[in-house]
């Protein structure tokens, strides 16, 4: 079942079979010159379904959709209904830029130029959390993809989930890598989604609530270069930061990191390379940032700092969308806030950010101070404590996840500190956690 306003933005931009009709359904900028005015006009798309629909359309006027083409569209309430029973029937919901679900950050990044609609499978609530996008070639070699993995499963330790396209090569061994650990992921689909939410590989990770399939297009759509293309924006405007493990001077890896450095969306961090033919040191010449090999120095914090583009707000750091890490950012005020003088000195040395060259650890306080002296996940695990200690029912580690609005595998890895500690209790059959109340052991010093 999907309500009104759904039906009539699926009809008028979807397609319902890999074969085009003869009305072409509304781009996404066609449909953000639609919606807005008919939001001027003080109208839904629902009313659009209404028998007199075409007398909300008087005053409608563009070239390149005209009144004919809307009535087509919105005649193909059959194919509509076919289409969601099939979909429905192999787990896949649609999103619309309505819905509480949608990514903010498309809205923020693309405004208008948002998809109207995104077909997807798994946990909806992942597109809204704090994210980094690895991306790289498909045909990468072991040393890229080794280091893809065990990145992906940094990632996910420091409780960033990760993004990526869901292709063969980086982009899969970024997504696997961080869901071997529990982590959790976003795959944003060029094509074909209805074979992906049904295949073995992701399975585990759909089924565990850790992952998320999303896609612009017809999850029955076969690949098609253009759409491969037209995604990568999506990646980007889904993440905080983006991580490049190899590209070449051309393709799809090369053209969405110039398309992020063109418009400033988000921080490019790029891995170094010995691949001569590689187009790595390029896009740091074009604005990017080189980043660390080391992996036990790649901070998810530095990465997602907005550390020489002020295009990028620093509230991106993380989601803002969460009352708990609005309250967090209250206690901790001023955490990745540096001032005007050492934000000029990051964004003559952006490379400095990094831990392990001259960055996080070993870094001169005197110069870009982006961390206060205790670790920026110890001042979020207490306050987590401290909300833990107001409940007096014990909770599932699901349960706390999605209260919090937190990635689940932060919320175990807190967990485990905490019971280690003895602040809290593991409760059996079924598997609860309970806070002992010993706030005079923590010295958290709030009633």
């Amino acid at each position: 079942m999907i309500n009104p306003n759904t039906q009539a933005i699926l009809l008028l931009t979807a397609h319902f079979s890999k074969a085009t009709g003869e009305a072409k359904p509304l781009s996404p900028s066609e449909w953000g010159r639609f919606a807005l005015w008919l939001n001027e006009q003080g109208n839904t798309p629902a009313q659009l379904l209404a028998l007199d629909s075409l007398a909300l359309l008087r005053g409608w006027s563009d070239t390149k959709i005209p009144v004919s083409r809307i009535e087509q569209l919105l005649g193909r309430g059959h194919a509509l209904a076919l289409a969601m029973e099939k979909w429905s029937r192999a787990g896949i919901w649609v999103l619309t830029r309505s819905d509480q679900d949608y990514p903010w950050r498309l809205k923020k990044y693309l405004r208008t130029d948002a998809p109207p609609v995104l077909f997807g499978c798994g946990n909806a609530k992942l597109l809204n959390q704090a994210s980094i996008a690895i991306i790289g070639s498909r045909n990468a070699v072991d040393a890229d993809l080794d280091f893809t993995r065990k990145a992906g499963q940094t990632f996910a330790e420091a409780g960033i989930s990760v993004v990526s396209g869901g292709a063969r090569g980086v982009d899969e061994a970024a997504m696997l890598g961080c869901l071997e650990i529990e982590g959790t992921a976003c795959g944003v689909m060029a094509d074909s989604l209805l074979k992906a939410v049904t295949s073995s590989k992701w399975r585990s990770g759909l089924m565990s609530n850790n992952l998320v399939l999303i896609s612009p297009f017809h999850p029955e759509a076969g690949f098609n270069a253009g759409n491969a293309m037209a995604r990568n924006k999506y990646i980007y405007c889904l993440s905080q930061a983006a991580l490049v493990v190899h590209s070449g001077i051309k393709g799809g890896t090369w053209n969405g990191a110039i398309e992020n450095l063109k418009h400033g969306w988000i921080p490019l961090w790029v891995k170094r390379t010995s691949d001569l033919d590689a187009g790595n040191a390029e896009l740091v010449n074009r604005g990017g940032h080189w980043c660390s090999d080391k992996l036990d120095e790649l901070a998810a914090v530095a990465l997602s700092a907005p550390v020489a583009s002020s295009s990028v707000p620093s509230d991106d750091l993380l989601s803002v969308k969460s009352t708990f890490k609005e309250e967090v950012r209250r206690d901790i005020a001023g955490l990745e806030q540096p001032s005007k003088q050492n934000h000029a000195l990051a964004s003559k040395r952006p490379a400095s950010v990094i831990a392990g060259s001259g960055g996080l650890r070993g870094l001169d306080s005197e110069e870009v101070p982006l961390l206060k002296e205790e670790p920026f996940e110890l001042s979020f695990y207490r306050f987590f404590l401290q909300k833990l200690e107001k409940m007096d029912e014990p909770h599932t580690t699901e349960s706390l996840a999605e209260r919090f609005e937190l990635p689940k595998s932060l919320v175990v890895q807190w967990l485990a500190q905490a019971a280690d500690e003895g602040v809290v209790k593991k409760l059996t059959k079924p598997v609860r956690y309970q806070s002992l109340r010993v706030k005079q052991q923590l010295g958290l010093g709030i009633d």
